[in-house]
């Protein structure tokens, strides 16, 4: 095979072209002087291009090193501008370090460094430093003495000048909270009305408090339910704090039942708490409300400025909770006598009917459903307590309801609802002076399925005090030789023979308060009213009517009232052998303060039969 030639045609033929010595060739229709021509045009036309050319690229070359020349003087000019400055004053040229801690102890006291440097050219003029504390800081030379914010006037700061200043502060917050100090300076330049604010902030983080407090309660409960509160104070100080104080801000609808340690309004007097000690503290009210409605409790914790005060001089920290009020679970009304209204007045000395019906308002059944009701009051007579479908626990005087009494009680389905009845007496007066009432404390209890945030075991209960209408017992007699007024005639008395008698009335208040107590009674036409009396009150008669009206007048708990007046009797004939009447039948009439009702008694009328007298013997008050 033929060696391959290295060169492609292309190239042989470049080649003969710019050889030098290369041979002409002729060619058809060319005329030898156009051959010579040729080659002379064309080298020309080479020679004219080439130095265009090199202008061009001069041009160019020169555009760049101007470029570059321009670049770096910006550059050195911007480097001078940077390091030196010009006469402009910028806040970026005021710095503010803050040295200080990290992280306290509440209580303790901050100090704080803060060292201001002016870098800028000029003079800073009416210079002002401000740093506002979080709420609760206390000055540090005095605990009793709040301290909202330091305010310092520095005056003028020099360019390159650096100001040095160290502030203390007592901070307070609860465990782990962050606090920040916003601090700000404020200054003015000559030559200009504006005023500069430079800001920096510093923050820093409460470890621990000297006193704290913890709130245990439910998160959910039901309106007219006892919530209780479970409140832990605990010392974390170093040393004793006197003059402890738990202060406690109540929402709207809540009403303490009791405490484990006496309020002083709201407020718990600790007294004394030694390094590491706690008090504990159960609180019990009742909280009101709608469904679906959140309330906030404050608890804060503190010292006094004295053993007796309950106002916060120091305050250490403030624990909240929160409560969400919920549909009753099982839903409760009682009747007492039929009567379903929070106001009911019940007689006193009868017996009374009471019905508790009880709904279930859940949408899941309530297992060993229990109602109980407490029987509390002064006019209650416990002896006489009845119950058919339930029991009767004596000890502490509660009828209870239950799957033991009532099977359907096993399990109450949504919905589902049930009655308990149950009677009782009231006592006929009541022994102790007291207003007389009865208090029926209802609760209901069972199990349930489980929700979110709401105890396993379901509850209800209310209250409910029905009032006792008071009893009034009056009583009238006659005397003939005893008594504020002498009397005379003949006793026994005799026919057509004139004879005086005393008659004394009284009134005795058997429960709560009584106004405007009167009796009234009418005189035969046989005796005569004599217009003498004596006693309390006051007596006046209408001699048309012969209605006779004691004014008793207003009467305390418990309290009586006696008075007493004169009539004089002539007997008829007809009358021989009878002890007649020196007065109708007697009528009381009051209004009970208590218990918001009109109160009436009545007594028998009082004849001639002086049983109250020195020596009576019956028949005596007969007519002869």
């Amino acid at each position: 095979m033929p060696p391959q030639d290295d060169l492609g045609s292309l190239e042989r033929a470049r080649e003969r072209l710019y050889k030098a010595d290369a041979p002409k060739t002729e060619r058809s229709g060319i005329r030898p002087e156009e051959q010579s021509g040729v080659p002379h045009a064309w080298q020309e036309r080479l020679l004219a291009r080439i130095p265009h050319e090199e202008r061009h690229v001069r041009v160019a070359g020169l555009f760049f090193i101007a470029a570059v020349l321009f670049f770096f003087f910006a550059l050195i000019v911007a480097g001078y501008l940077f390091i030196f400055g010009g006469n402009a004053v910028s806040v970026d040229k005021v710095s503010i370090d803050v040295q200080g801690p990290t992280t306290i102890s509440g209580g303790d006291t901050v100090p704080l460094s803060l060292i201001i440097t002016n870098r800028n050219s000029a003079t800073l003029q009416d210079a002002t430093l401000e740093i506002d504390y979080p709420p609760g800081t206390r000055d540090a030379s005095n605990l009793n003495q709040a301290e909202p914010n330091y305010t310092e006037k520095l005056g003028n700061i020099g360019s390159g000048a650096s100001v040095t200043r160290t502030v203390k502060a007592v901070m307070f917050g609860n465990a782990g909270q962050s606090v920040s100090f916003p601090i700000s300076l404020s200054y003015g330049v000559q030559g200009s009305n504006s005023t500069f604010v430079k800001k920096a902030t510093y923050s820093l983080t409460i470890s621990t408090t000297p006193l704290q407090v913890s709130v245990d309660t439910l998160s959910e409960t039901v309106s007219g339910k006892p919530i209780t509160f479970a409140l832990t104070v605990r010392s974390n100080a170093s040393v004793p704090l006197a003059n402890v104080v738990l202060q406690g801000d109540f929402p709207f609808g809540f009403s303490v039942v009791s405490s484990s340690i006496p309020m002083t309004g709201s407020s718990f007097l600790l007294g004394t708490l030694s390094p590491g000690a706690t008090k504990n503290i159960t609180l019990v009210g009742m909280l009101s409300g709608q469904d679906r409605e959140q309330r906030v409790f404050h608890f804060t914790v503190g010292t006094a400025s004295g053993p007796t005060s309950s106002a916060l001089a120091v305050n250490y920290m403030t624990q909240d909770a929160t409560v969400a009020i919920a549909a009753p679970f099982i839903d409760t009304a009682l009747s007492i006598n039929g009567d379903t209204g929070t106001t009911s007045v019940i007689p006193a000395g009868a017996v009374q009917n009471v019905n508790v019906r009880y709904t279930n308002t859940l949408d899941t059944s309530v297992q060993n459903a229990t109602v109980s009701i407490s029987i509390s009051g002064t006019a209650v007579d416990y002896n006489s307590i009845r119950t058919t479908s339930g029991f009767y626990r004596s000890s502490d005087h509660t009828v209870v309801f239950s799957q033991d009494t009532d099977p359907s009680l096993a399990e109450l389905a949504p919905g589902a609802s049930g009655v308990g009845a149950f009677s009782f007496a009231t006592l006929p007066a009541n022994p102790y002076g007291a207003s007389p009432n009865v208090q029926f404390s209802v609760s209901v209890s069972g199990t349930r399925v489980g929700q979110a945030n709401v105890p396993e075991q379901v509850a209800a209960s209310m209250t409910r005090t029905v009032r006792v209408a008071t009893v009034m017992s009056i009583s009238g007699y006659a005397t003939h030789t005893t008594g504020p007024f002498g009397n005379s005639g003949p006793v026994p008395p005799m026919a057509d023979q004139a004879t005086t008698y005393t008659v004394v009335l009284s009134a005795k208040d058997g429960g709560s308060p009584v106004a405007g107590g009167t009796i009234t009674t009418t005189l035969p036409s046989y005796v005569t009213y004599m217009d003498k009396t004596s006693g309390t009150g006051t007596f006046t008669y209408n001699p048309a009517s012969h209605l006779l009206t004691w004014n008793t007048g207003d009467l305390l708990q418990g309290g009586s009232a006696q008075g007493a007046f004169q009539v004089s009797l002539t007997p008829s004939t007809s009358q021989r052998g009878m002890a007649p009447q020196l007065t109708s039948a007697l009528s009381f009439s009051g209004f009970d303060r208590y218990a918001g009702v009109p109160v009436k008694a009545s007594a028998e009328a009082v004849t001639t039969e002086t049983i109250r007298d020195p020596g009576y013997v019956p028949g005596s008050g007969q007519v002869q």
